[in-house]
């Protein structure tokens, strides 16, 4: 064997298509083509100029020579037809060898470029760069370089790998201990949250119940805040006609942590949230006293809303509650508009009513629960009527309880207004006069009749209490009015002035 060389034709393999892994040497790269020349020259020191012209120049020989021969042979051996028969059998011969031959090239290469791409995965794993330069473009492209990898393992090392086996099965199994147990964590954390958002939701939906079993209005809307889906509740008066601006509208927001629901009154709009204000309508009367004009009368503020144990049912009919007192105060202001003529003047939060010696005005007031004992203790020093016989009523009953005596005191209210004029504001004039009548008896059966009467005059509003106490020497005596004596008969402007008499008399009464 000489320096032979092997030619390939790229245009012939077994099925006429050209194979995408084999390449033209013409066109390789110098990352493909260095290691070519690497394996068929060994080393780049071997090779030079002249030694290449003296390969090419044989080369060109040998193939003259070859081809004078065959010509001289076949010109002297084989007539010139029986020639052209066998140049044609010798050409059918050679080209089926030659397909042949690069057939089994074709796939000797496929085999060694597919050896070489499994060995340079391999390496790739320890020396990336080395197999890079090894491995074909074709291969880099779909396959990850370090997708493959290989251990070398010894006889020797059996029994270390025995142990090594060993101790991978307990960490093996303590892994698995160790994820059970995550996951079981996970799962108990898992059923934990699960309960809490069962138990907000439950809380959630029974307050929303409470509410719908209250017969409020319930519908669907959108917190305006973040656009979720909530659930309004209407306690306005639309419904009954009124043209008021405030609907009456509000949203019901769950609280995130707890599940509890809050009440937020919406805009007159019913399109933002407004941190309500609430007032109501107090009603007073100015009266001319010399030159001046004073107060001589106030409406009680009556707030009897219903007090529920649940805080959400309180806020809506405390909601409600004012919301009617700004509709009463919004219609009484339509009204004044018209009667501007007849002495009635208006502003946004003020309806005045002007005779000659009165002045009555309807208020819009602003409402501060934070005060609202000493709002409460305000309108009983001011107009107490009611507040003042209810305390007079306490006073003879812890009296009586005290002493040991019969609690039970009668009340006559207003005896003055019976059989009059059903005007209202005939009878609002009218001076107030309510009595009470207490008849008891001591140990020796003596009778003490006890008569207080609340009234007031003609000047001002303040109350006056008139107390006259009588004394019988027995009940038939009493009941003829007859022999009595008056043991007290005097005028109170204050309530314990009132309640000590009343307690000088009743223990000296008691006592005797």
């Amino acid at each position: 064997m000489g320096n032979e060389s092997v030619y390939l034709d790229f245009d012939l393999n077994d099925n006429g298509h050209v194979d995408p892994f084999i390449k033209d040497e013409a066109n390789l790269g110098l990352q493909e083509l260095i290691p070519r020349i690497l394996q068929e020259r060994k080393h780049f020191v071997n090779i030079t100029e002249k030694a290449l012209v003296d390969e090419i120049e044989s080369l060109e020989t040998s193939k003259s020579v070859d081809k004078s021969s065959d010509a001289v042979d076949e010109s002297k051996l084989t007539p010139i037809g029986a020639q052209d028969a066998t140049e044609d059998t010798i050409q059918e011969k050679f080209n089926i060898q030659k397909f042949e031959l690069t057939r089994n090239i074709n796939n000797a290469l496929n085999e060694t470029s597919l050896s070489l791409d499994f060995v340079s995965l391999l390496v790739a794993s320890v020396k990336p760069n080395i197999a890079k330069n090894t491995m074909s473009p074709h291969l880099q492209k779909l396959i990850k370089p370090s997708s493959l990898n290989s251990d070398k393992l010894a006889k020797e090392e059996e029994e270390t790998l025995q142990k090594d086996t060993a101790r991978s099965t307990k960490i093996g199994h303590g892994w698995k201990t160790e994820a059970a147990s995550k996951i079981t964590c996970l799962f108990k954390q898992s059923s934990e949250n699960l309960t809490t958002q069962v138990k907000k939701e439950n809380k959630y939906w029974n307050m929303i119940s409470l509410v719908w079993s209250n017969d409020e209005a319930l519908f669907r809307m959108r917190d305006p805040a973040n656009n979720a889906r909530a659930i309004g509740v209407k306690y306005g008066y639309g419904d009954s006609g009124s043209d008021f601006q405030d609907k009456g509208l509000a949203l019901f927001r769950k609280n995130v942590q707890t599940g509890e629901v809050s009440f937020h009154p919406l805009s007159t709009s019913g399109n933002n949230l407004v941190a309500k204000t609430y007032r109501y309508v107090r009603v007073r009367m100015l009266s001319r006293i010399d030159s001046d004009f004073m107060l001589t009368g106030q409406s009680v503020f009556d707030y009897k809303c219903k007090k529920s144990s649940h805080d959400i049912i309180n806020e809506i009919e405390m909601a409600r509650f004012f919301l009617f007192e700004e509709d009463l105060f919004y219609q009484i202001s339509r009204e004044a508009a018209i009667l501007f003529s007849y002495n009635v003047s208006a502003t946004t939060d003020k309806v005045t009513i002007g005779t000659e010696n009165e002045i009555i005005e309807f208020e819009n007031v602003l409402y501060d629960d934070a005060n609202e004992e000493e709002l409460e203790n305000y309108y009983q020093n001011v107009s107490s009527l009611s507040q003042y016989l209810n305390d007079v009523n306490d006073i003879l009953i812890n009296l009586a309880l005290q002493y040991n005596l019969d609690p039970s005191p009668k009340l006559d209210k207003y005896t003055n207004l019976d059989g009059k004029t059903a005007n209202p504001f005939k009878r609002s004039i009218e001076i107030p006069n309510s009595v009470f009548s207490w008849t008891i008896q001591n140990q020796h059966e003596k009778v003490l009749n006890v008569v207080i009467k609340v009234t007031s005059n003609e000047v001002f509003v303040d109350l006056i209490t008139k107390l006259t106490v009588t004394r019988f020497e027995s009940m038939n005596a009493y009941k003829s009015n007859m022999n009595g004596t008056n043991v007290l008969q005097n005028d109170y402007f204050d309530r314990n002035d009132l309640q000590e008499s009343l307690e000088w008399l009743i223990c000296d009464f008691t006592s005797s």
